[in-house]
């Protein structure tokens, strides 16, 4: 390719396993529009340099210490208050205090050292890199642990060269966030609100043209540039922090990834697995339109849904199959269009190419849907379970009952579909009586995929939550982490900050263990239920809980912790009971004989007596006026291992270094 007009860049903190959704859209947008682009992945440049086992440690950190943001913060901001010291202290004590994870901590905060030294160096290096390919525009993406890293690289081109023009848009650049950050730092001279695929062109055209002399009337709804600083009119208009939205997803280019791999072949992390594909079907979420989750902060301020047509779906799948000679994707969507299991998935199971594909869902799907998943290639679900006591469902507005979600953990199970999912703690309003009997169900379900963790709930820019501060229903404060990272005022932190809190005290970091010794009984039964949970799921010898039906006698196997007895056989009226059970029917339904075999005769009391035996035999769990069978049926397939998530499967070393 010639020289290009535009460089995208995806700085630290990106993952390494898959290519950049964001640059390789916008690259074919342009390409597609006739402006030469090249995408340098920075990302790929610094975990090189670092070593990749110490680039992953920022995402092992707890998100709220912002310890990614923070190693690059010299670099963005060199000159400003010294306050490290502080910042590392607080990192090596959070959560450990004496207890078991000290040593960690203190490990932590020494890389956290290293990693800043490292970064402030690399800074310099990679801007060298974008400046030698030419181009007059760059523009980095920034969403989550990529702000800072962005920030100092575009103010260190500014300084090698400053007839480049600058760009920064993405998740963190979203309203109110996007006016903060192009009001304090002059340095970037467009920022980019809301989703940029219908303005891109135009903008970088206007860039290469105009250069930095744009005036608001030129440039497109959603873009803030230097005119705004000049008063014309205020940036703080409501008219300029609007979102730019895009509507009509058949029309985008399918994204260009060569760069990424052109990258990674070339570099020492190509030996370390096989990378995924990001792929995109749909935006924003049918179920956040009409019940917004009270936590979720995803989609800025526009939940408005829109889908490609499966047509358009099928291409794209099998354009990037075909160029890349990848069939495993990592779908970035929020949630998957319930229409596709009349259309698209159907073409994807009969179609014969063999794929892995991970999707977010919501949690209350049928068995037939998860069966059509399965056929279609979808192995691996983030389900957005949470909870599995419906009152904290209730108080997060999720439109599903603890009960639902326990058959989706069995279906799956029993379909070979990997789940991630976690338990969420601290909502406002809820009871630590809800937490004591979610405690006393989890022993009986360690048979079942474990939660990848519980953790106390975070208020994200976006939410229920914030929403509900604004009006003055609630009081939130940055969290500490954000006055360590940014040199800046604490109004000006409020604006650029994602992550609250309702902790005012900025001398300790927002931490998920902080205060457990004061949280309630119920709440510290549900971590150790949890955390056992996971010993047993992640053991060698994982628990079994499943029943074979031999017609006239069921076999059970049991080799949960819990269990009355490793071996049980059952006839008549329990065996009958326990299978019109895997469908969860209401209690009193069920001792009205509803669901029973056909031509069964049993009284409603034989019908009761069989329930209360395999409830004592924790072989059915009572809940939500359901009953719902636990052990799973017939031969279950194995289930994708931790190393073998479909959007890439890059692992490395948990020690530092190379």
């Amino acid at each position: 390719m010639d020289k290009p007009d535009v460089c995208l860049v995806s700085m630290p903190y990106a993952m390494l396993r898959r290519p950049s959704m964001a640059l390789g859209l916008l690259q074919g947008i342009l390409h597609r529009d006739g402006i030469p682009t090249v995408a340098a992945h920075a990302n790929i440049w610094f975990a090189e340099k670092v070593g990749p086992a110490r680039y992953d440690l920022t995402s092992r950190a707890p998100t709220t210490y912002l310890m990614g943001e923070w190693t690059f913060a010299a670099a963005a901001f060199p000159g400003s208050p010294n306050r490290d010291e502080r910042y590392l202290s607080m990192l090596s004590e959070e959560s450990g205090k004496g207890g078991r994870y000290a040593a960690a901590r203190q490990a932590l905060a020494k890389e956290a050292r290293w990693l800043r030294a490292a970064a402030t160096r690399f800074v310099d290096e990679a801007a060298q890199r974008v400046l030698a390919t030419g181009a007059r525009v760059v523009g980095c993406t920034s969403t989550f642990e990529q702000h800072v890293a962005s920030l100092a690289l575009l103010r260190r081109i500014r300084e090698l060269d400053p007839g480049v023009i600058t760009m920064l848009g993405g998740a963190n650049c979203e309203t109110v966030m996007g006016e903060a950050t192009h009001r304090c730092f002059p340095w970037v001279d467009y920022v980019v609100s809301g989703e940029a695929d219908g303005l891109i062109t135009d903008l970088c055209r206007l860039a290469l043209t105009a250069g930095r002399d744009a005036s608001a009337t030129e440039l497109p709804a959603g873009v803030l540039g230097p005119c705004h600083r000049a008063g014309e009119p205020s940036a703080l208009s409501p008219a300029n922090l609007r979102r730019a939205l895009f509507r009509d997803l058949d029309s985008l280019p399918t994204p260009e990834f060569d760069d990424y791999f052109t990258a990674l072949a070339e570099s020492s992390l190509r030996t370390f697995g096989a990378p995924g594909l990001p792929l995109e079907t749909s935006r924003g979420c049918w179920w956040g339109e009409k019940h917004h989750c009270t936590f979720c902060g995803l989609n800025g301020s526009s939940m408005a849904y829109r889908s490609k047509s499966p047509e358009r779906v099928l291409t794209e799948i099998r354009q990037l199959e075909d160029r890349y000679g990848i069939s495993d994707f990592e779908v970035v969507d929020n949630i998957l269009d319930m229409r596709y299991f009349k259309t698209l998935l159907p073409e994807l199971a009969a179609d014969g190419r063999r794929r892995r594909l991970f999707y977010e869902v919501k949690a209350n799907l049928t068995r037939q849907q998860l069966e059509l998943m399965a056929h279609a290639g979808i192995c691996w679900v983030q389900p957005g379970i949470e909870s599995l006591h419906s009152a904290v469902l209730g108080l997060m507005d999720k439109g599903v009952q603890g009960w639902r979600n326990i058959q989706l953990l069995k279906w799956s199970g029993e379909l070979g579909i990997r789940l991630t999912w976690s338990v969420l703690w601290g909502f406002p309003d809820e009871r630590d009586e809800y937490y004591q009997q979610m405690a006393r169900w989890l022993p009986l379900l360690e048979h079942l995929q474990a939660p990848v963790a519980i953790t106390r709930l975070r208020y994200d820019r976006y939410s229920v939550y914030e929403e509900r501060a604004r009006r003055g229903g609630m009081i939130l404060f940055p969290i500490a982490a954000m006055s360590y990272v940014y040199p800046l005022p604490d109004r000006d932190l409020s604006q650029l900050t994602y992550f609250f809190t309702t902790d005012p005290d900025p001398d300790h970091l927002d931490s998920p263990g902080r205060d457990m010794d004061r949280i309630g009984p119920g709440v510290k039964a549900t971590y150790g239920a949890v955390r056992h949970w996971r010993e047993a799921f992640g053991s060698a010898s994982r628990p079994v809980l499943s029943m074979t039906d031999r017609g006239h006698e069921l076999d059970i196997v049991d080799t949960r912790a819990c269990a009355s007895a490793s071996r049980i056989r059952l006839r008549g009226v329990p065996r009958a009971v326990i299978l019109a059970c895997r469908a969860a029917p209401q209690a009193d339904r069920l001792a009205a004989g509803e669901g029973l075999d056909h031509g069964l005769r049993a009284s409603p009391g034989e019908v009761e007596d069989a329930v209360a035996e395999l409830i004592a035999a924790r072989l059915i769990l009572p809940i939500d006026g359901r009953l719902v069978s636990l052990p799973l049926t017939g031969r279950t397939p194995p289930l994708s291992g931790e190393s073998d998530f479909p959007g890439g499967n890059l692992s490395f070393s948990a020690a530092p270094g190379r």
